[in-house]
């Protein structure tokens, strides 16, 4: 049976879309690292996202340690400069490192337990709530004898899950899970340092290291107990970095990726991991409400990036204010080996027209609508790019006669006039396919 656009979401939504945690603040000591790394002495980071290492002691030539407050105190005083350096990989940079001097918080302080409670029986559903295993729960039905109860048949009323009764909350339908929170406590002040890898769109990695260089600013300046002159400087050891994107969240043959794991960077398509999976099966890809991409699976299939904002295009919008848009581009222009088709919602019923989009032309695409679906589909394509899905033909003016020109795919509106470049219009100018 055909997939659409709102059945394949449908299966998808079945899918875990867990984004994999990216922690932002990074403890260490130079030269390891407290929260570990990975590839040898490479810490992992994610392409595009916010760095913020944070200095708790920094090593530096001559067997000399600095604590993160002596650090704080001789930058606060004007004593030093700490001055981050990049030492490989600098112009894979959106931004050069910097330095903050700051106080955080610590989650050290106060402990705090809390018992939450899940529902351990069979899924069922009384007065209109649904109760399914393993979830958590914040009331419960009770019978006539104040026990918590799975029959809707004898269940008389309901209980806060923050006001059981001991023999209540031992129920054998009810799980009791413990959560432990802690409050942070100011830390003494600390040095910050933040810096982002720009994002590539390719699948490729990036490494970057760092050494941090301090220099005196003034006569006898102490550092760990040890006396410095004005114009002295210390280096510290490198620090390591590789710069990756993730993968997907999972693999099947339904599979979808949102705009949470987007910003996550969890976009590498891995098609061997997809091939070990489906084999040369048929798989769709649905990105968030957006559209759907189904297609064969090739053996010779490479390592895409899917990266894929919506963002509006407003060189389009302001020249046809009266039209709906919706928007999907695809950052790294990936190619898979087979054709497949794509699905969009028919935001303007059967005169929804789908265009490719250069940044300066739009190229109107053949597509097919479906009615019970409410979708258009364009079939034969491989790479993916800028898709504009307009509720309507676009028109573009005639620079001669000033009457519009469609356009519309030849093959459902054909046209004895071709669309005008018309590169003195405002307007970006359409194409027929």
């Amino acid at each position: 049976m055909k997939k659409t656009l709102a059945a394949v979401l449908a299966a998808a939504m079945a899918l875990s879309t867990a984004s994999v945690a990216f922690a932002t603040d990074y403890e260490i000591t130079d030269p390891g690292w407290t929260s570990g790394g990975v590839d040898e002495d490479k810490h992992e980071i994610r392409y595009g996202k916010d760095v913020k290492i944070r200095i708790t002691t920094l090593d530096v030539e001559g067997g000399v340690t600095i604590s993160a407050d002596e650090l704080a105190e001789k930058i606060d005083n004007g004593d030093i400069t700490l001055t981050p350096v990049v030492t490989e990989g600098s112009p894979k940079l959106a931004s050069k490192p910097s330095v903050t001097v700051g106080t955080w918080k610590e989650g050290t302080g106060t402990i705090v337990h809390t018992i939450v409670y899940s529902w351990q029986g069979n899924e069922v559903t009384i007065a209109g709530v649904t109760f399914k295993t393993d979830k958590k729960v914040s009331k419960v039905p009770i019978d006539i004898n104040g026990d918590v109860t799975d029959d809707p048949a004898l269940a008389v009323g309901w209980a806060d899950t923050k006001k059981l009764t001991s023999a209540q909350a031992s129920s054998p339908l009810l799980k009791q899970v413990e959560v432990t929170t802690s409050e942070g406590t100011q830390k003494n002040d600390g040095v910050q340092v933040k810096f982002k890898v720009a994002d590539t769109y390719q699948t490729g990695d990036t490494n970057i290291g760092i050494k941090f260089r301090i220099t005196i600013k003034k006569k006898g300046v102490e550092l760990d107990g040890q006396s410095y002159s004005k114009g002295d400087t210390l280096t510290s050891d490198e620090i390591k970095f590789k710069a990756v994107y993730g993968e997907l969240n999972s693999y099947d043959e339904d599979m979808q990726l949102t705009l949470d794991e987007v910003d996550a960077r969890n976009v590498k398509f891995d098609a061997s991991d997809l091939y070990d999976q489906i084999g040369n099966d048929t798989f769709t890809i649905a990105f968030e409400d957006t559209a759907v991409f189904e297609a064969k699976l090739s053996a010779s299939q490479k390592d895409l990036n899917l990266y894929y904002d919506v963002d509006e295009k407003t060189d389009v919008t302001s020249a046809y204010p009266n039209v709906d848009f919706d928007f999907i581009t695809f950052r790294g222009n990936p190619s898979f080996v087979n054709s497949g088709e794509m699905t969009f919602n028919a935001i303007g019923g059967k005169n929804t027209t789908v265009y490719t989009f250069d940044g300066e032309t739009l190229n109107p695409l053949n597509s097919t609508y479906d009615s019970t679906y409410g979708t258009v589909t364009v079939k034969g394509i491989k790479k993916l790019g800028t898709f504009v899905v307009a509720s309507e033909i676009l028109e573009v003016e005639d620079e001669e006669d000033n009457e519009p020109v469609s356009s519309a795919p030849i093959v459902e509106e054909p046209s004895s006039s071709q669309p005008s470049s018309n590169n003195g219009d405002r307007n970006p100018s359409t194409g027929a396919c």
